[in-house]
């Protein structure tokens, strides 16, 4: 693989449920249209994230360690692998994800 092809993009459980959440929550509280365009621009997002997996600095505090990356309100957690990037959580900026991301540790 050259260091231009994209990995593959792979979500968690945890972070398929928070992306209902946030679609849910969106379509709720602005419309159907913005859910469907703001969950797009997430999945652009993990592409880009796909194409460049160390652009997030790894954040070692963290077990096992992660990367954190802003989009818009949201934080982007994944973990990048030779293959693919592994995308753990997608957490609000307003939740107190340090402690969400210590106790998946716990």
């Amino acid at each position: 693989m050259s260091s231009a092809d994209p990995l593959r993009v792979q979500l968690s459980p945890k972070a398929l449920e928070d992306l209902e959440d946030i679609w849910r929550y969106t379509a709720e509280t602005w419309s159907i249209e913005q859910a469907d365009t703001y969950v797009d621009a997430l999945s652009h997002v993990f592409n880009i994230i796909a194409a460049m997996p160390t652009m997030a600095r790894e954040r070692l505090e963290f077990d096992p360690p992660v990367r954190i990356h802003v989009h818009q309100n949201h934080l982007i957690v994944y973990t990048a692998y030779d293959d693919h990037i592994n995308v753990l959580r997608l957490l609000g900026g307003k939740q107190d994800w340090r402690a969400i991301l210590r106790a998946v540790a716990d």
